[in-house]
């Protein structure tokens, strides 16, 4: 009796149960789809919402949401098996994320009551899962205790922020409480050093991981063909108009270009865990700045201001420099990215954001042709 519950709804997998060459799951592609419509969510409400206080409210939505993003990534890639557990949990997760997403637009309009609680029962979810990993191997509260100690004192300034009556102590402690989410792998990296070295797993990203993130870039990038052809239905009475659509795709199609032909068959090893953590982290900034420039360049084509130009050619830039410190550094890449490579993305930033003084669309035409060029000639030598 006490093996048919382990039949049909199984156990957490072990750290060191390691799955060789694993393959993405139907199950983690069905659990990325919920962002499709978080990333439309975050565009659609910064552009109402075009102050400090939207932008402010972008990046702490966006670190939250991305936050339970990263836990599940790797909660599935360390400790997922095809059973019916791992099925309900995931399920599970996907509606909470799906009903705490619903309060995004109360988040930029300055209530979070709502989102507190729901963002609450989705932490609960994965904490629960890390929970009994650590239960099922007892070696792996070397790292498991101190992340569920870290989340038990976030979510208690978290949850009682709610109580808080002043609105900028209450915003402050929602912000204390995702410093301490996003921080609390990186800040125990020597745990995760030691029980690295004691249980002989390797320091590495492996492919699986690096495709999760290379398919959450791609739901970005498709967000932002969506909001340009999104425009495009309803304004194309003019020729002009189909000159800036197609000027707006190839800005698209360009960054598309770059981060594929750099970031396909990457492989990301170190020696110790911190830089593992680290790269993560930069990947979650290019995303964020692949969002953003998501919303400028939908407003850019929209519009045609200078503030939206602007924006759309900085957070380009940026894309470019995180680019870099994801592919350069030899502190976790196997194959750091050739001198002649970094020369011209370097030469590629400048010259992108020389064109912060180019009138909009033209400028935006240059831009096109810098990306361009830089991910042609990477294929190329690549090839």
């Amino acid at each position: 009796m006490s093996n048919k519950p382990e039949s049909w709804w199984g156990a957490p997998r072990t750290i060191t149960n390691t799955i060789e060459n694993r393959k993405i799951s139907w199950l983690e592609l069905f659990s990325d789809l919920v962002y499709v419509v978080i990333i439309h969510s975050f565009v659609e409400n910064l552009s109402e919402h075009f102050n400090l206080y939207g932008f402010v409210t972008f990046w702490v939505l966006f670190l939250f949401f991305f936050n339970t993003w990263t836990n599940m990534v790797l909660y599935f890639d360390l400790h997922g098996k095809n059973n019916l557990r791992n099925v309900f949990f995931a399920l599970l997760q996907i509606i909470a994320i799906a009903v705490t997403a619903t309060f995004t637009p109360d988040v930029f309009a300055g209530h979070y009551t709502g989102f507190i609680l729901a963002y609450s029962f989705n932490q609960l979810i994965y904490m629960y899962l890390y929970l009994r990993t650590m239960i099922a191997d007892p070696l792996h509260a070397t790292t498991t205790r101190p992340f569920l100690i870290a989340y038990v004192v976030g979510e208690a300034l978290f949850i009682g922020s709610i109580a808080v009556s002043n609105m900028v102590v209450q915003q402050g402690l929602i912000i204390v409480s995702l410093l301490i989410f996003v921080s609390t792998v990186m800040a125990e990296s020597s745990n995760f050093d030691r029980e690295f070295r004691q249980r002989q797993i390797p320091f590495e990203l492996n492919s699986a991981i690096l495709e999760r993130y290379g398919l959450f870039t791609m739901i970005v990038l498709g967000e932002s063909l969506a909001g340009i052809i999104e425009h495009m239905a309803e304004e194309h009475t003019h020729l002009a108009d189909y000159t800036h659509f197609v000027i707006a795709m190839v800005c698209i199609i360009g960054t598309w270009m770059i981060y594929y032909t750099l970031m396909d068959e990457r492989e990301v090893t170190a020696h110790r865990y911190w830089p593992i953590s680290l790269f993560r982290g930069v990947h979650r900034f290019l995303i964020a700045c692949l969002t953003l420039q998501s919303f400028f360049i939908a407003q850019t084509l929209e519009s045609g201001e200078p503030v939206y130009y602007r924006g759309l050619v900085i957070v380009t830039a940026l894309i470019l420099c995180a680019l870099l410190a994801l592919t350069t550094p030899k502190l976790y890449n196997v194959t750091p990215l050739p001198a002649a490579k970094v020369k011209w993305l370097l030469l590629g930033i400048v010259g992108i954001l020389i064109m912060l003084v180019a009138p909009v669309f033209l400028g935006l035409l240059l831009v096109d042709v810098i990306l361009l060029a830089i991910g042609v000639w990477n294929w190329a030598v690549t090839n």
